[in-house]
């Protein structure tokens, strides 16, 4: 631990560090020797106090998870991961000899004010059949999903050894088969026949069953993902932005009071890309040009390939948004965005060549959609958009330059472009040279590639199959 910061000056528990240095001690010991779980719990509780009493976010957590190693953090959530899985455990061998109800569990009335808001988040009052992925011993969260919503609850244990146990508690609790704990013989459950899906805190795989959803769910299933946010990321690991790529974040409710977990409501992108809106600017206004840079910025926290090292600061984002006001305005240049719920998801520029003898070619540039809809067919709405404008600016022939071997390189060709040329020293970023891709076709071209993408052999022109040109 680099650094001790006292996060209540008003409290003797002690530093974080020694907070922390108390739980991994303890963790330690418990795992050594069983009889030790006490030690555990007391130091979890601290930690807790901790956690639970300061705000979930702003300078002073961020101040206090800086000082932290990753190491440090990995080891406080696997410290607590195992207390919570065992108290979970205990609770369920008592549970399933009688005498106690679901209430008197040590977490109920958390994760009982968790479920109902997170119900709260989805659009839907009724569901056919819910998933929930991460349970333990206790089944908590699928039998509290069954009690409020009343529709069955498959529920898959993230512990093969938890998976009898959950289900001699399922059996006592009394609700019969409307909660069925999947065993290893049925982990291939199909997720399609799900409308709401749940995916515990504690469930790893996190990644893995978003993509599955992403391409698998029934139309307008909702998911509801849980993570960490904040100092809460002290008891919980959070997934990154990066884990949910291709998914639309919906709304979210964020850990507060005797909270500490968050919960996302994802729509997959096919789905969420269905009500955007793409719009060729006018101008761009300080609104739109705090969007772009977002966008950019966004783009520029998972890779390099448009242009800039990294997060484009104030000033020269500034700059760059006045000159691309001055060429929108001046037709130089012609930018598409696309638009959710108000908000710039996607862009896209095309630069017609200024020079006489090239009035038959446009250059395209700086295509970037924000992750969460990628996988969308969204870029096919802004293909079919480009080719229109193309056509009205008598534009024959489409150039671009890309990075080679990158996502976006393969993502042009995709969609007809060729390459022609090879630079061996394109760019460099990270101390690192790359060869970049020199790429072309016509507008005829493209059309006709689209035609193939959409399986449709009615025309692409301007005002068919498109969005509205504003």
């Amino acid at each position: 631990m680099s650094v001790a910061v006292r996060i209540f000056p008003e409290q003797d528990e002690g530093t974080v560090s020694q907070v922390l240095r108390r739980v991994s001690e303890s963790y330690e010991a418990v795992r050594e020797n069983n009889q030790k779980f006490s030690e555990l719990h007391g130091a979890i509780m601290q930690l807790e106090q901790f956690v639970l009493s300061a705000p979930q976010d702003g300078t002073k957590a961020q101040t206090v998870l800086d000082g932290i190693s990753p190491e440090t953090l990995v080891r406080t959530n696997e410290a607590y991961r195992f207390w919570q899985t065992r108290l979970e455990d205990q609770f369920a061998q008592r549970f399933v000899k009688g005498g106690l109800v679901l209430q008197d569990y040590f977490l109920y009335e958390r994760f009982a004010a968790l479920v109902k808001r997170e119900l709260a988040l989805t659009s839907r009052t009724a569901f056919q059949r819910i998933l929930f992925l991460g349970s333990g011993a206790l089944s908590i969260s699928a039998l509290l999903l069954h009690a409020e919503t009343g529709v069955p609850v498959d529920c898959v244990a993230r512990d093969s050894s938890a998976i009898e146990l959950s289900r001699k508690v399922v059996e006592s609790h009394g609700v019969g088969s409307a909660v069925t704990v999947l065993g290893d013989e049925n982990s291939d459950y199909d997720i399609h026949n799900y409308d709401l899906i749940v995916i515990g805190i504690l469930f790893r795989n996190k990644k893995s069953v978003l993509k599955a959803a992403r391409k698998r769910s029934q139309p307008g299933c909702q998911v509801l993902c849980r993570t960490s946010y904040g100092i809460g990321q002290l008891i919980y690991e959070n997934i990154s932005d990066r884990e949910r790529r291709g998914f639309y974040l919906k709304a979210q409710h964020l850990a507060q009071g005797q909270q500490a977990i968050s919960t996302w409501l994802l729509e997959a992108a096919g789905s969420a890309a269905a009500d955007i809106r793409l719009e060729w600017l006018h101008n761009v206004d300080s609104e739109t040009g705090r969007q772009l840079l977002r966008l950019m910025n966004r783009t520029l926290e998972e890779e390099t390939t448009i242009g800039f090292p990294g997060p484009i600061d104030d000033q020269t984002g500034s700059r760059l948004m006045q000159q691309l006001n001055k060429d929108v305005e001046s037709s130089h240049r012609h930018v598409l965005v696309a638009y959710k719920d108000g908000v710039i998801v996607g862009q896209l520029i095309l630069t017609p060549n200024s020079s006489p003898n090239h009035q038959h070619i446009v250059e395209l540039t700086r295509g970037t959609i924000d992750p969460s809809f990628r996988g969308g067919g969204l870029a096919l709405r802004a293909f079919e958009e480009i080719a229109c404008k193309c056509e009205e600016l008598k534009r024959e022939v489409i150039c671009l330059d890309v990075r080679a071997g990158t996502h976006a390189a393969l993502w042009w060709q995709h969609f007809g472009f060729k390459q022609y040329g090879l630079l061996v020293d394109y760019s460099r970023a990270d101390g690192k040279r790359y060869q970049g891709l020199y790429l072309t076709q016509t507008t005829e071209e493209l059309k006709e590639r689209l035609r193939e993408l959409r399986g449709d052999k009615t025309k692409v022109s301007a005002g068919a199959d498109s969005a509205a040109v504003k």
